[in-house]
C-alpha cells in the first residue's frame, strides 16, 4: 500500500478513534455509497454520511469503543485516480470484552482533496454486530422484543 493511501487510513482511524461521524464523513466522496448483507446504499450527500458516521460511532461508543487500528491487507493501483484497498481492523472495547477482527475493502476516488472513500464493502464486520446482539439478547431475555421470521 503506497504511503498516501496509508496516510489516508491512519486519518479515518484517527476520526474512528475520536468517535468523531462528521470527521469519518469527509473522507468520502459525494456521492458515495456502502455495500453491506447483499444491499447496497446510495449517500448523495455529505449529510446522509454524516448521519450514518454518527449512528455508527453512537453504537461503538455505547458499546465501549477503546480504539481501533488496521494493517492493509491488499492494494490494486487503478490509475492516477482511483484504487482499491482492503483492510483488516481490529476494534478493543472495554470490560474484557474480545476484540472484533474484520475486513473492509474501500474503492478510493482521487479528488481535489485528496483521497476519498467512493464506495466501502463491508463484508465481514456484520456478523461481529449480529453476534454481539445476540449475545446482549442472551444475557438480557426480556430487554428487548422477539423478532420473528
Amino acid at each position: 500500500m503506497p504511503r498516501e493511501i496509508r496516510a489516508f487510513f491512519e486519518t479515518y482511524r484517527d476520526a474512528f478513534n475520536a468517535l468523531d461521524g462528521t470527521a469519518v464523513a469527509e473522507l468520502y466522496a459525494e456521492p458515495s455509497g456502502i455495500a453491506q448483507d447483499a444491499e447496497y446504499t446510495h449517500w448523495a450527500d455529505r449529510r446522509l454520511i454524516a448521519e450514518n458516521m454518527s449512528a455508527l460511532c453512537q453504537i461503538y461508543k455505547d458499546k465501549g469503543f477503546i480504539r481501533t487500528d488496521f494493517e492493509p491487507s491488499q492494494f490494486i493501483e487503478q490509475g492516477s485516480h482511483h484504487a482499491v484497498a482492503d483492510v483488516v481492523w481490529r476494534i478493543e472495547w472495554d470490560n474484557d470484552q474480545q476484540p472484533w477482527c474484520f475486513k473492509t475493502t474501500y474503492n478510493l476516488v482521487r479528488t481535489g482533496q485528496g483521497w476519498r472513500v467512493l464506495l466501502c464493502t463491508a463484508y465481514s464486520e456484520a456478523a461481529l454486530h449480529e453476534a454481539a446482539s445476540a449475545a446482549q439478547h442472551l444475557a438480557q431475555p426480556d430487554s428487548s422484543p422477539q423478532r420473528t421470521g
